[in-house]
């Protein structure tokens, strides 16, 4: 009851609260509280597990190294299920607030998308588009960049659901199919200038140590 809470609680009003004011919401004292979770901290450390990690589905990152598959379809269906699995309230609110106050909770699960998610897809790019592999040339932040720009794209929709209260379409799959189809569209040409950006600078590095 605590957890589901605070859950509630840090969605609505975020994280700057004091946990005598939480425990005013909940009709609980604030020994009541403590008892379970010493510190606001370790409560904020259960609602990333329940908000966050329990939501994680680790077949995206198989799905998303499956080569036995095209990467478009990869794409697709791996973000139809991401989405369907974030859509909700207090996932894309605790996000934010915990974002803008600092807060571990965003911290973490950023790493874990960029090196669980984005990190894997830019090699998979690398690898339609017959460029370098990651051992061959490490992966940039440029790449990485691009990438991300799609899993915006894709979430911006709930965003303005949750956070700006606006409607959302009926159909999100046909949408994430279109978001995909455009970012391949342009994947080529983009991953190559990115990789002449890259090189061009490596050069000149190269020169100014000679």
């Amino acid at each position: 009851m605590i957890l589901e809470g605070a859950i509630s609680y840090f969605a609505a009003f975020g994280f700057d609260g004091r946990t005598r004011e939480l425990a005013q919401h909940l009709g609980i004292s604030q020994a009541l509280l403590f008892r379970y979770f010493p510190s606001k901290a370790a409560l904020i450390d259960r609602v990333y597990d329940v908000v966050f990690l329990n939501r994680w589905n680790p077949a995206w990152e198989d799905m998303i190294v499956d080569r036995t598959q095209p990467l478009a379809n990869r794409l697709k269906a791996f973000y139809k299920d991401y989405n369907r699995n974030i859509d909700r309230y207090e996932v894309i609110r605790i996000s934010l607030f915990s974002a803008l106050r600092g807060e571990s909770i965003s911290e973490r699960y950023f790493a874990r998308i960029r090196d669980r998610l984005i990190h894997p897809i830019v090699i998979e790019f690398r690898h339609a588009l017959a460029l370098p592999s990651a051992q061959e040339q490490p992966v940039s932040a440029y790449e990485e960049e691009l990438v991300f720009s799609l899993h915006a794209t894709v979430i911006y929709a709930i965003m303005r659901k949750h956070v700006f209260h606006l409607g959302s379409v009926q159909d999100p799959d046909f949408m994430i199919d279109l978001y995909v189809d455009g970012f391949m569209a342009g994947a080529r040409e983009a991953f190559a200038r990115v990789h002449a950006l890259v090189d061009a600078g490596t050069r000149g590095d190269s020169v100014r140590r000679t």
